[in-house]
């Protein structure tokens, strides 16, 4: 299942927050998720390992990085899901969070709407994920993947983060959150780390950039774009490898997406 709930709000005061604040975002994602189910919430906090979300908070102009917040500013908490319970919970929001107060941090805000779509133009249903593939299946094999990161990405190491995002770390990274949902058919990632080896880095630019989630924690990531030439993938693997990519979309890419981390577009070329 694959969904995207956007929860509009309005600035009640004006304040300050982190450039990426996602550790208030991330408690108010458990913060939602306990106004429909408190024991859920409880559950999905407590359980190990890649969570089925990311959670982002965008700018009325569509920007990721927010400092100033303005009283009477419009914001968009979008919450990015893959997973059919979670999904099917927060379609209770619509009516639960009707003039809502919501605290992120210093921000006190009011929800003011909420709504539901689905990614890539898919219809919003509990197999659209399958919808996704089949699609890739019935279209043409593809030459490029670009991957531009909006939001700094790192992986882990043997020896700490790595900041430098190889094919094999991102296509990992994106069979760890497939992985994470609630699909029968688990990926093996070391079938895919092997069909890694034959993708060829083509071209990028960026640079790392550090970020704060606060005074006491930061994180230093890669932003910017990487090109990858999957030419020489068979059919299969090429379809396998495309449907990772754009999963990798919905679902962030790297440690910490749940926190905002590892946010990036994908475009696909066959020339």
């Amino acid at each position: 299942m694959l969904g995207t709930v956007i929860i509009t709000i309005k600035a009640n005061n004006t304040c300050m927050l982190p450039a990426l604040p996602g550790r208030f975002l991330h408690a108010v994602m458990f913060f939602l998720i306990s106004v429909i189910d408190e024991h859920l919430s409880v559950y999905w906090h407590s359980k190990s390992g890649v969570k089925p979300f990311s959670i982002s908070l965008i700018s009325e102009k569509g920007t990721n990085e927010i400092n100033e917040i303005r009283k009477g500013d419009t914001l968009f908490l979008r919450i990015n899901l893959w997973h059919s319970e979670l999904w099917l919970k927060f379609q209770e929001l619509q009516s639960l969070l009707q003039d809502f107060r919501l605290e992120i941090g210093p921000l006190r805000a009011r929800v003011v709407g909420v709504y539901y779509e689905a990614p890539f133009e898919l219809i919003l249903h509990e197999d659209n994920l399958l919808d996704l593939v089949q699609w890739r299946l019935e279209s043409d094999s593809v030459r490029q993947i670009e991957f531009q990161f909006i939001t700094p990405a790192l992986f882990n190491g043997t020896h700490g983060a790595i900041t430098f995002p190889t094919a094999s770390l991102i296509f990992a990274s994106i069979v760890d959150k497939w992985n994470a949902g609630d699909i029968h058919d688990q990926l093996d990632k070391n079938r895919v780390k092997k069909i890694c080896e034959r993708i060829v880095l083509t071209e990028w630019k960026g640079q790392t950039k550090r970020v704060y989630f606060g005074r006491d924690r930061g994180y230093t990531g890669f932003v910017g774009t990487f090109s990858f030439d999957v030419s020489r993938l068979t059919l299969e693997e090429n379809q396998l490898i495309t449907i990772l990519a754009l999963f990798g979309q919905h679902s962030g890419i790297g440690r910490l997406s749940s926190q905002s981390l590892g946010q990036v577009r994908v475009t696909l070329q066959n020339k």
